[in-house]
């Protein structure tokens, strides 16, 4: 994918700080997808069979991985509920496929694959996608919130507004780590600077699970090879566990 590379490698780094976390929680660990290294259509075909198998859980954690697992995860869980999609991320990721290979096109393909189900983003910062990516996302009516805005209204205000535009349906919330101050979370894909700190994406996550109760939560973008101390794997643990609701 485009951006740093090894987000293969973030999986097993996420599992391991999330098991070093308080057991106030049942959790039952499934394993991982296996992928196909140079085959992307393969390791996203995977994704979809196992997630459009899963019949039986209450909340699906998942830890990634780069961001183009979310649309197949997603697609996969379509095939049971009808899934609207909350992600929190510094981009909008509504490139076009002709592009070339890149996670970039996730939120696009989310929205072909949810036909008119809201899509809402949070954190986008304005100096890191072009100019026709925004007008990209509002001719595909996507709902999205730059840290600008969340500066301006409130972290409550955004939750709100978000529970009003999902109230109806199941939701699928995605992390890309992105979202979060490098300074904060420098082992990621795509660093952006202005982004939350740990503290206020912890609250951020905290709120909407609340709110939302999402079906399926994941963290993405998380690349070990660029992380300091693992920081960013322990954060992405820590938002995956404040996201359970039940």
């Amino acid at each position: 994918m485009a951006g740093r590379p090894g987000a293969r490698f973030a999986p097993g780094k996420i599992r391991a700080a999330f098991c070093n976390l308080p057991r106030n929680i049942d959790v039952e660990d499934v394993g991982d997808v296996d992928i196909v290294v140079g085959n992307p259509e393969e390791t996203w075909r995977r994704i979809e069979m196992v997630f459009s198998s899963i019949t039986d859980k209450e909340q699906i954690l998942i830890a990634g991985g780069d961001h183009s697992i979310t649309a197949y995860a997603y697609k996969g869980l379509t095939r049971r509920k009808k899934l609207s999609y909350v992600v929190l991320d510094a981009h909008l990721d509504v490139r076009q496929l002709s592009e070339g290979l890149s996670s970039g096109v996730t939120t696009r393909l989310i929205r072909e694959f949810s036909g008119n189900t809201p899509i809402s983003i949070v954190g986008v910062r304005r100096w890191a996608n072009p100019r026709y990516m925004f007008e990209q996302a509002e001719r595909l009516g996507i709902e999205y919130y730059t840290m600008e805005d969340v500066d301006k209204m409130g972290v409550d205000e955004v939750v709100e507004k978000i529970k009003t535009a999902h109230k109806h349906y199941d939701v699928y919330l995605s992390i890309d780590m992105d979202v979060v101050d490098p300074a904060y979370a420098p082992g990621v894909n795509a660093p952006s600077p202005g982004g939350f700190s740990s503290r206020e994406v912890i609250m951020l996550v905290t709120q909407l699970s609340k709110s939302l109760r999402p079906l399926a939560v994941d963290v993405v973008e998380v690349t070990p090879a660029y992380d300091v101390g693992d920081v960013t794997s322990s954060l992405a643990a820590v938002l995956l566990y404040v996201s359970i609701w039940r």
